[in-house]
């Protein structure tokens, strides 16, 4: 029998899969190509743009990353709705976010509470900052240390509850120092008009009462109008000057 010739390739290849000149060379299949594989090791995160977004937002509201940011606001009681627009994205990113973080929402209702204290603080900031302060910290300093204010006094001008003075002085560890024998002589100084006028109108209006008239103007109506009475002996019968009772007839129009 006559061998037929190896038909080899450019590559030294035989046809039939094996090398020239080899027992295999027409039985041995040609090898398979094995696809290319990339194979990682450790772990890897893929970040799209809106979270690229989100990172960028948080980094500039001063966190260190998102997940830092979402937990602060989150405890502070902010919503969803609230949250997609103070980092200028939609709520769907935020839910996302959330879920990525594995944080969680508080409570409706401790969440509410959350925001109506975020509402008292920034409208005290807004107070602070109308009446010429920088912050507020310097603000509580200025009234409460420098000042000696009493809270009450605090709480008028700032508008605000007791608690919310409370929570605020915590935040911003402002602790109030003892009232001095002067600030003291000075307030009740400043009470001392203010109660004695307030005594005076009360000791007035129990003398109304007792003689059957409701109002000052009443009783003027009846003694100087109707009986007309001299404005002496309405001023005895009061037991007031005739200056005062002088300035309330100009005041309630009854004089002739």
């Amino acid at each position: 029998m006559r061998s037929e010739p190896l038909v080899t390739s450019a590559v030294q290849i035989s046809r039939s899969g094996g090398a020239p000149g080899t027992p295999s060379a027409w039985e041995t299949p040609p090898p398979a190509h094995l696809p290319c594989r990339l194979v990682l090791s450790g772990g890897f995160a893929v970040t799209d743009a809106q979270q690229r977004h989100l990172q960028q937002q948080a980094r500039c509201l001063g966190f260190a990353d998102l997940r830092a940011c979402l937990q602060a606001l989150l405890d502070e009681g902010w919503s969803v709705p609230q949250l997609a627009t103070h980092l200028d994205t939609t709520r769907t990113v935020i839910r996302r976010a959330i879920t990525n973080h594995q944080l969680q929402q508080l409570p409706r209702r401790q969440r509410l509470a959350r925001q109506r204290q975020r509402a008292a603080r920034q409208r005290a900031t807004e107070r602070a900052a109308a009446l010429g302060f920088a912050n507020l910290r310097a603000y509580l300093v200025d009234r409460l240390v420098t000042k000696a204010w009493p809270l009450a006094q605090v709480e008028g001008e700032l508008g605000a509850a007791p608690a919310t003075l409370r929570r605020l002085l915590d935040q911003h560890q402002v602790r109030r120092v003892g009232v001095t024998e002067r600030q003291r002589t000075v307030a009740a100084a400043a009470r001392g008009p203010v109660k004695q006028a307030r005594a005076v109108q009360q000791r007035r209006h129990a003398r109304l009462t007792k003689l059957g008239f409701a109002t000052l103007e009443t009783y003027l109506q009846d003694r100087y109008l109707t009986r007309g009475w001299p404005r002496r002996r309405l001023c005895a019968e009061l037991g007031v000057g005739y200056v005062w009772l002088d300035q309330q007839l100009t005041r309630l129009g009854l004089r002739p």
